[in-house]
């Protein structure tokens, strides 16, 4: 994987326009990561993406992250604020294992992570609230009772919940949980952290910054897109400075 030049980016950008989240992510992956086809990358378990993501967002915007919610309790404007270091779990230090087991009470599950292509099925076929025992079970490779095998669509709502449990011990970069407080009324609450939404609405504020800078410049000087495009972000502030006097 490797960091997107400023033509590459807006290029991905623009690709993702009118593309769900999911799909955002992985266009965003597969042009960072040349080394392997699309496919692959769909096929990437939901922490290695998201891992990968988090990489890219270091490259591209630096480590310190600022994230605004709403208390859940008064309403209240939150701003948070957190380094990557505090979350982020380096792909090698991940589960890689395609295949692997769990032995819940009298059931033997044979199982693999979940990937960006299951949660993609999962979302398409489903319009009700079996969408996680539905994932859950497309990543099921095998089951068995008592030593026998047995049909994943009629496991027990237990099992499914170990397994949904285990799964989260195995990929916790999966599900990134951070610790909030509210400074008008305390309350104290868990956020989900969403690091393909949060890095496509930083792209997006860019891409729009950039191509506002770019007209400017065009205007200013007759350069094409691409010649703007091809100075450092050093010298592209410096002539936007020029002509703002």
């Amino acid at each position: 994987m490797r960091p997107l030049g400023t033509a590459e980016l807006l290029d991905v950008w623009e690709k993702g326009l009118d593309q769900p989240i999911l799909n955002r992510a992985l266009i965003l992956l597969a042009a960072a990561s040349p080394e392997m086809d699309a496919a692959a990358v769909a096929e990437l378990h939901i922490g290695e993406r998201d891992a990968r993501l988090i990489q890219l967002r270091e490259w591209m915007f630096g480590s310190h992250l600022v994230n605004t919610t709403a208390c859940p309790k008064c309403a209240e404007h939150v701003e948070w604020e957190n380094e990557i270091s505090d979350f982020y779990i380096h792909p090698s230090d991940l589960t890689t294992t395609n295949e692997l087991n769990l032995q819940t009470g009298k059931y033997n599950l044979h199982f693999r992570l979940p990937n960006s292509t299951d949660i993609a099925t999962v979302l398409e076929s489903n319009t009700d609230d079996s969408k996680a025992d539905d994932l859950l079970r497309r990543c099921i490779i095998s089951a068995e009772h008592n030593g026998k095998t047995c049909n994943t669509n009629r496991l027990p709502k237990k099992a499914l919940d170990a397994l949904s449990h285990h799964i989260e011990t195995l990929d916790p970069q999966a599900e990134i949980r951070l610790d909030l407080s509210c400074p008008e009324c305390a309350h104290h609450w868990e956020v989900l952290f969403d690091i393909a939404n949060f890095l496509w609405s930083e792209i997006n504020n860019w891409a729009e910054r950039t191509l506002s800078n770019v007209h400017t410049l065009a205007a200013a000087y007759g350069w094409s897109e691409q010649e703007i495009l091809s100075l450092s972000p050093v010298r592209r502030q410096l002539y936007l400075g020029m002509v703002n006097r």
